[in-house]
């Protein structure tokens, strides 16, 4: 069925791509012009011809979309699958990976700047980000340490923001969503001056989420539980981005938090509904970057900044009164800065692009402690607990001939807590014919165990990855098809065990697939395009698929423009059944589709003004994400149902105005 279903896909795509070609007249020049990055190499390239699987997602297409937040917007990337944890915490699993290991898998940047925390290796507050405060998302699907370093291990996201223009909007939706921001900006094109800044703030009071009986009735603890019930699914998010352009000068402050409520507790003991936030993080950041053009081949670009992130949790529910523990609440304190140094060399001769890069990165933990039921206890993490981190790395683009790039890159990460790592990449793109591009990339990356899973763990050695990946692509007129094939091994694994903490696992894991592109116009006013991802997971000890993520994700959708200022779109989003963990005898979870709707009219009653209406789940399904087990109940699940993300239809508009 799996074969099957991949050969009508894929025959559907490239007739479709044939169909562009018969209706278009050829136009070579306008495919080597087409979207440009920097996020493969650090070079400007083409996203065709740049080595890896790369994406780039634009504001104006992802409002139109309906997408609200750059976790919605990821969900349109192939292989990318949304989830969350117990608390709310936002999940974005890569090619079948990420929901069953404790932090995060992809390299998260904002305008080039990394937020992971070395807490947990996450940045939630970027995935909040309204897609209205962003220009445009660059992502590599694969590893990306070469370039990025740790945590760059399934992908790199670099959510790029608006610097240009003016304009303000407002937003409201169902369950209490609120929102509002603009841009402001001062361009003095003969000075070689920009300066600009971006603000943004929504809220959600939540109220929609319907949670089961939860681990107290497997333990028989049922009658303290406030199972069933709703579950305390509030969020908030604020930021302000200055960015600052004089000449080869460049100064970036950014600032962004983000709250959220316990959902379904820390402990799978669902809370009181309070309504409240109860876990607070905040990313800060200031970066200065000077260009030095030495020649006209060679360049030179220093960087510093400095960093710090804050985790706050306020009276955080931990178990009824009288079950298991004394212990029913928590507050929790933390805090990390960090401070890095950069220098980057770039040397273009005859058919070679050299690049050689110094990072220096120290991070300090500068606050951890907690109380218990309002009682101070000893910090959980060690104060004095550092981490610094020296990198090097050496990349060439060799251009072969006009039609052949070969990429060769090796970067080598030392710790002063975990040792060191080395990470290569070798990569080709062949140009075969006008708007026909092969790729071949062989990559590896590694993500260093967490301040958390060095707490709660013993000797943890670093996760490590290698990846191979082949990819066509066929571009031309209105018509794009690409398929990609990926083989990933995992080694290093870091897990928990309810009994020793974190560890490494012991044997391998592979996750290999499929992804299919296709993007059509037919006529002038009508596009449809989709992706489709197949993925096949094994842990190699156990034999069976990696628990936690679907082997299939679909994305299709329709713009569709009757009028020259309305766009009216719809989107199916498609995800498979997901794997039961270990021990864990209840059936797949079942997969769900989802269809959004949504409608754009600009100048509407004035110029420059924009009335963007939506109703997301039109079809009023409801979205789980699978729950854990308890291994102190013989094992039994945490939540018998599972826990849902979505519930229900929900409506919201939004006004933008330009001027």
């Amino acid at each position: 069925m799996r074969r099957s279903t991949l050969s009508i896909a894929f025959a559907l795509a490239f007739s479709s791509a044939a169909v562009a070609e018969d209706g278009a007249t050829s136009n070579y020049l306008l495919d080597d012009l087409g979207e440009q990055t920097r996020i493969a190499t650090r070079t400007k390239l083409n996203i065709d011809y740049a080595p890896g699987t790369i994406s780039i997602l634009h504001s104006d297409n992802l409002l139109a979309h309906g997408a609200r937040t750059v976790w919605e917007a990821l969900a349109l990337v192939p292989g990318f699958e949304m989830s969350m944890d117990e608390t709310g915490t936002r999940q974005v699993l890569v090619r079948g990976v990420g929901r069953t290991y404790s932090s995060g898998n992809i390299k998260l940047l904002l305008n080039d700047v990394a937020l992971n925390s070395e807490l947990l290796s996450l940045a939630n507050p970027l995935l909040n980000m309204p897609v209205e405060q962003v220009e445009r998302i660059e992502v590599i699907r694969g590893p990306g340490s070469v370039i990025y370093g740790e945590s760059a291990y399934m992908g790199v996201v670099n959510v790029i923001t608006r610097k240009q223009g003016q304009r303000v909007f407002a937003a409201l939706g169902d369950k209490g969503a609120a929102a509002g921001g603009g841009v402001l900006a001062m361009t003095d094109a003969e000075r070689q001056f920009d300066m600009s800044l971006n603000v943004a703030a929504w809220k959600q009071d939540g109220g929609g989420l319907h949670a089961g009986e939860d681990a107290g009735y497997p333990e028989g603890f049922g009658a303290f539980s406030n199972a069933p019930g709703l579950a305390n699914d509030k969020y908030d998010y604020k930021s302000a981005l200055f960015n600052l352009n004089v000449q080869k000068f460049s100064l970036s402050a950014q600032w962004l938090e983000d709250g959220a409520g316990d959902h379904f507790g820390i402990n799978s003991y669902l809370p009181p509904n309070e309504r409240r936030i109860v876990t607070r993080q905040r990313h800060r950041s200031l970066e200065a970057k000077q260009l030095f053009e030495l020649s006209d081949e060679l360049q030179l670009e220093f960087r510093l900044g400095w960093g710090d992130y804050t985790r706050q949790r306020d009276r955080m529910f931990l178990y009824p009164v009288g079950v298991l523990d004394p212990y029913y609440y928590m507050d929790l304190n933390y805090r990390e800065q960090r401070t890095n140094a950069a220098l980057d060399l770039a040397w273009e001769k005859g058919r070679n692009t050299w690049q050689m890069g110094w990072v220096y990165n120290s991070i300090d933990v500068e606050q951890a402690n907690s109380t218990f039921n309002g009682m101070p206890t000893s910090n959980w993490l060690d104060l004095n607990m550092k981490r610094n981190i020296s990198s090097f790395t050496l990349q060439d683009q060799f251009r072969a001939t006009d039609a052949l790039t070969i990429t060769a890159g090796l970067r080598h990460d030392r710790y002063n807590d975990v040792g060191s790592s080395t990470t290569p990449r070798l990569a080709a793109v062949w140009q075969a014919a006008p708007g026909h591009v092969f790729k071949a990339q062989y990559a590896e990356a590694f993500r260093a165990p967490t301040f958390y899973e060095l707490r709660y763990g013993g000797q943890i050695e670093p996760e490590v990855i290698a990846t191979r990946e082949l990819g066509y692509t066929y571009r031309h007129g209105g018509g794009l098809a690409r398929i990609t094939a990926f083989d990933s091994t995992l080694k290093q694994q870091i897990i928990f065990d309810e009994n020793l903490g974190y560890l490494n696992l012991a044997g391998t894991s592979s996750s290999r697939g499929v992804e299919l592109e296709v993007e059509r116009w037919l006529g002038s006013a009508l596009k449809i395009d989709g992706n489709l991802t197949l993925i096949r997971t094994e842990d190699k000890s156990s034999g069976q698929p990696v628990p936690g993520a679907a082997n299939r994700l679909l994305n299709l959708g329709m713009e569709w423009h009757p009028a020259s200022e309305l766009t009216v779109d719809l989107r199916l989003r498609h995800v498979g059944p997901r794997q039961r963990e270990t021990g864990d005898l209840r059936e797949k979870l079942a997969g769900y589709n989802t269809v959004d709707l949504t409608a754009t009219t600009f100048n509407f009653g004035s110029r420059g003004l924009t009335l963007r209406a939506g109703i997301k789940n039109l079809l009023n399904q409801t979205v789980k994400v699978p729950s854990t087990i308890d291994i102190w109940a013989c094992p039994a699940p945490n939540y018998r149902d599972d826990m849902p993300m979505l519930e229900g239809r929900s409506a919201w508009a939004q006004l933008t105005y330009s001027f």
